[in-house]
């Protein structure tokens, strides 16, 4: 079987079987080992509450595959490969124990989970998506590539974007609803859409199940005082000045760029102190000083704008007329069409409403992930009634607020346009409301960052269509995002006065890491900068 599917070399039959204890085991049910030709064996399988024949053909896989492959990646592969083969009866239980494999939280921001990654992978490509991957870690093996666990979760929550999934012409009108209306009920978007109501209900249930539509629940970070800062960043045209900030206490993601005059881009979010604030000029200097060209700007308003315009719900997949684009674009600026053009960006200002520890706890769990009252009234250890009365008194302070996510549409390359006046950012603004997805992040001068995301070969012809706009703007294709390591930063809460604390310890080390960093680039490139700099480390 493996060998027909997979190309592999199959491991040797076993020659003993020996029943041990859950402690000694390496992975759920038993192990392999190939030394020696044994299989080990757990006492559930033994009681048959776990499948023998799914532990025969995850060991299997798991000792075909290339040993360099770090031990998640093998068993994720190997047990997924076990619940595509295994029957009605035994699938069950092999997902069942499957599900018993704990998370583990890499980052606040990235959790990993094998069962949960595995499914979502297969809900979203199918069976054959497992075959894909087999293929690219094997050519990694092949080539000299190696992951680690934290670069194989990276890569596997990067690959996972890259899956396609079509919407027919009904999910298109529903989808595009709930973006447009998020608060909506299935009665309302069937009003909308003019689809019947159970119609409605069974394609977006269809849809969660293939995670292609995620119903979230957000902390707007604006609301309780903690700023968006974007920052871009240009080095030696050989060095990755990504490296310069990943250690920052305040990186919530970062982003290569692909092309243009910058190299990196990373998202900062920064709990309002004067010190916080003032860390991230001390950043600036040490980076202009380092030979480091480096563009901070806060986010004053933001905001998403999604259409389904050119979207071919028949071909289910996307195509935008760009010699269109180019023409309304001209249009738009001759004929002033976008100071007509309704405003979808507000700044959001920080809530007056008194904020306790509780409060904060809840807050922190919320952008985690955790929403179900059950398992926040497990973390919390509060009653049902008082935890739902403060989810109401958040709920109607903005604090929480309920969104629509879609994903894996098509839209897999991303572009950053910056524009750095008025008029310009006005035209991007307008000209957006046609693209796919747009997210606008305003500063208080209304100079504007824009994401787009885009179909394949949408970021090439886009750049084209802009240098026959002659707009004066930066244009920079985009990576995928790398998580950072922000984490919500409640313990840093001055209930008493309602306020941000300093980080000071975090910000002490990242700013000292930041000038060895520095000195490290300078050794690199022979630069004159070091005398600067050997000044900057014995400040810092």
């Amino acid at each position: 079987m493996i060998s027909d599917r997979f190309g592999f070399d199959v491991t040797p039959n076993p020659q003993s079987i020996t029943v041990i204890d859950t402690s000694d085991i390496l992975r759920f049910g038993g192990q392999y080992f190939d030394e020696n030709r044994e299989l080990q064996i757990t006492h559930e399988v033994v009681e048959g509450k776990i499948p023998l024949k799914g532990i025969v053909f995850r060991e299997c896989l798991i000792n075909s595959l290339p040993q360099d492959l770090c031990p998640e990646a093998k068993r994720d592969l190997a047990s997924e490969f076990t619940r595509q083969s295994l029957k009605k009866v035994d699938k069950r239980k092999w997902m069942t124990a499957w599900k018993s494999v704990p998370s583990l939280r890499i980052r606040a921001n990235l959790v990993y989970n094998s069962f949960e990654l595995m499914t979502w992978i297969d809900a979203l490509g199918g069976n054959s998506e497992l075959d894909s991957l087999s293929h690219e870690f094997v050519c990694m093996f092949r080539y000299g590539k190696s992951l680690d666990f934290e670069e194989y979760v990276e890569y596997m929550t990067k690959r996972v974007q890259n899956i396609v999934v079509g919407l027919s012409p009904a999910e298109v009108k529903i989808v595009d609803a709930l973006m447009k209306n998020r608060d909506a009920s299935y009665h309302q978007v069937a009003e909308i859409t003019g689809l019947s109501e159970p119609w409605v209900s069974t394609r977006i249930n269809h849809l969660k199940r293939k995670y292609v539509l995620m119903e979230l629940t957000a902390v707007p970070f604006s609301r309780i005082g903690i700023r968006t800062f974007h920052v871009l960043l240009s080095g030696p045209s050989w060095s990755d000045p990504t490296k310069l900030i990943t250690k920052c206490p305040f990186l919530y993601d970062v982003r290569s760029i692909l092309n243009g005059p910058w190299q990196s881009m990373a998202r900062l979010v920064v709990p309002d102190c004067p010190e916080n604030t003032r860390s991230l000029e001390q950043m600036t200097s040490i980076l202009s000083d380092s030979g480091i060209a480096c563009d901070v700007a806060e986010t004053f308003s933001v905001g998403v704008s999604n259409s389904f315009y050119h979207y071919n719900g028949k071909n289910r997949s996307w195509k935008i007329p760009w010699v269109a684009m180019e023409g309304w674009g001209h249009r738009i600026k001759e004929e002033s069409i976008d100071q007509l053009v309704e405003r979808i960006d507000y700044p959001a200002s920080t809530t007056d409403h008194y904020l306790d520890s509780l409060d904060m706890q809840i807050l922190e769990l919320v952008s985690q992930g955790l929403v179900s009252t059950r398992i926040l009234r497990k973390e919390l250890s509060v009653g049902q009634t008082k935890l739902l009365k403060r989810l109401k008194k958040l709920k109607s302070e903005g604090l929480i607020r309920k969104d629509w996510a879609v994903y894996n549409i098509g839209l897999v390359e991303r572009i950053a346009l910056r524009a750095t006046d008025r008029k310009t950012s006005s035209l991007l603004d307008a000209w957006s409301r046609e693209l796919p997805r747009t997210f606008l992040r305003f500063e208080k001068n209304r100079n504007l960052l824009m994401i787009v995301e885009l179909p394949i070969g949408g970021s090439t012809k886009m750049m084209d269509t802009l240098r026959l706009l002659k707009w004066p703007i930066t244009i920079s294709p985009l990576s995928s995002g790398i998580w950072g390591h922000w984490k919500f930063p409640r313990r840093f809460w001055d209930v008493e006065h309602q306020r941000w604390r300093t980080q000071k310890n975090e910000i002490a080390n990242w700013l000292s890491t930041l000038v060895e960093e520095c000195e490290n680039l300078a050794v690199e490139t022979g630069s004159s900068q070091r005398d600067s700099l050997a000044s900057l480390k014995h400040r810092y």
